[in-house]
């Protein structure tokens, strides 16, 4: 029985088609954002990382030969607020693990524990031109909706980092759940880092009864002892300018790696955000008021900060963010359109993410780098251009989807429906 089923898992494997194969990429447009002229060249892959980059490779025997003449390679693009394998339908409950309504399992919610890899949103926006993205959590019950993490976009191995930030939810919705000011926001953001050293300091004599209550529970507490220690960022979502800094100076304060997510009037502080060298991640498009606290939203958010030299990593389109989290792509051109560099936009897709979540060797084309490339009909920031090859860690991913599947079966039918009328 033993060998049957090993039997079964190659046949599995083998029919799958998702194994490394090298692969060269002849004559391609390499864009990415570290450098001011594209460059034509041919890219060797090896088993899962780039080995040569150089003109006229020679093709090694048994390789994958593609003609990328006239065509554009990157690095899959990466998004940074998402809530992939994480919700499936959102208006069934059932399907939706990415929020906690339990106040005692706020901080040390993990989404990690509950993504799911047969997501039929994996598949659809991986073919798109997506490899990787950050899954975050919300939350009503508390200010700390819980650990994110980052996701390669396979059916395996699907986990990158199980504990990338620590997401915090302030400015309005953080007002409404700490009872209706942002002053008591503040106040319980500082009563649980206070109380999160605490904790550390006195564990052992915490867990014997011998040391005072504590706001959060225990597992919370613990959960906010990595962030105290820098190793993984702490990630606020505010939008309104004053908002903004008054946490960039608590994270300065208190030590903290801090991460801004949303900033829609992050340009009227650009220059406290360069400063304190914190990046943001925000949705280039989003330039409507809709609330009192993106009162200053605006189209060139992204060129200023930028100007500023704040660090940048996108997301978008609203909330087409997690079902289409491939259209982050086309919010990057918007930015292009609104005065952003072409470089920067290419950067805030694939490499300031690797950057500043301490990936190494990811969203870069260059040699020794992980293999994590998209081939693209013409330039991936136009909306009409198509994704053509996509690799994760050097494995050929299908170009297939649910949605692609559902397009074939019926138009099948129809072509068979309009044989039956036409003889």
């Amino acid at each position: 029985m033993k060998n049957i089923r090993i039997l079964i898992s190659i046949a599995l494997l083998c029919c799958s088609g998702l194994s490394n194969a090298d692969v060269l990429f002849t004559n391609v447009k390499i864009v990415t954002g570290n450098q001011a002229e594209a460059i034509v060249a041919d890219v060797l892959v090896s088993g899962n990382t780039i080995a040569r980059i150089a003109t006229q490779i020679s093709a090694p025997e048994g390789v994958e030969r593609i003609n990328g003449s006239g065509k554009v390679l990157t690095a899959g693009f990466f998004n940074s607020h998402t809530q992939i394998g994480m919700t499936e339908v959102g208006a069934v409950a059932n399907t939706r693990d990415y929020a906690s309504e339990n106040s005692r399992i706020t901080a040390s919610l993990m989404v990690s524990d509950a993504i799911n890899p047969s997501s039929v949103l994996i598949p659809h926006n991986r073919m798109l031109g997506l490899s990787h993205a950050l899954v975050q959590p919300d939350s009503d019950a508390g200010l700390f909706a819980g650990t994110a993490a980052i996701i390669q976009l396979t059916e395996t191995d699907t986990i990158v980092v199980n504990a990338a930030a620590m997401v915090v939810k302030l400015g309005a919705q953080g007002k409404g759940i700490a009872g209706g000011s942002r002053a008591a926001a503040m106040a319980q953001l500082r009563e649980a880092f206070e109380d999160a050293r605490d904790y550390r300091a006195n564990r052992d004599s915490f867990n014997r009864g011998n040391r005072r209550d504590y706001q959060l529970s225990r597992h919370d507490l613990a959960a906010l002892i990595p962030v105290l220690q820098r190793r993984i960022p702490l990630l606020v979502h505010v939008d309104r300018a004053v908002d903004i800094v008054r946490v960039v100076e608590f994270a300065s304060k208190n030590n903290l790696k801090l991460i801004i997510a949303g900033a829609e009037e992050g340009w009227r502080v650009a220059d406290v955000l360069a400063k304190n060298k914190v990046p943001v991640i925000i949705d280039p498009i989003a330039n409507l008021p809709s609330s009192y606290d993106t009162l200053g939203a605006r189209l060139d958010n992204a060129k200023l900060l930028d100007d500023a030299g704040v660090t940048l990593l996108f997301t978008g389109m609203s909330w087409h963010n997690t079902h289409n989290a491939y259209l982050v792509r086309q919010s990057a051109g918007n930015a292009v359109a609104n005065g952003l560099s072409y470089q920067t936009a290419i950067q805030a897709l694939t490499s300031n993410p690797a950057k500043v979540f301490g990936l190494k060797n990811l969203g870069e084309v260059k040699p020794g780098a992980e293999a994590n490339l998209v081939l693209w009909s013409a330039d991936p920031l136009e909306p009409s251009t198509v994704v053509e090859k996509v690799l994760i860690k050097g494995v050929d991913q299908p170009l297939i989807s649910r949605a692609t599947r559902l397009r074939d079966r019926y138009f099948s039918r129809l072509k068979v429906a309009l044989s039956d009328t036409s003889n």
